[in-house]
């Protein structure tokens, strides 16, 4: 009964970390825009590239823990992967 436990806390661990972060990227994106557009950048105008880029590594980071971990639980429910049962 332990493996089955562990395998349904993964998937669902998985959504969690997907839902928190969706209600985060709203925050993250506002952010980003206002540091974008009240930056005092300088001579340097790759800061606004950059800049730009947080909330794609923040939607990348996202999908590479909650995918993994749905993909990790159900993998172990599947019988295969590191959560399957022992034996």
């Amino acid at each position: 009964m332990r493996g089955t436990q562990s395998q349904i806390t993964a998937i669902f661990g998985g959504m969690l970390a997907i839902v928190i972060g969706l209600v985060l990227l709203s925050i993250v994106n506002s952010q980003a825009a206002t540091t974008g557009a009240s930056a005092n950048i300088g001579s340097f105008s790759g800061v606004q590239s950059l800049n730009d880029l947080v909330p794609l590594v923040f939607v990348a980071a996202l999908v590479f823990v909650g995918i993994g971990l749905m993909a990790v639980g159900g993998a172990g429910v599947a019988g295969i992967g590191p959560l399957r049962r022992g034996g």
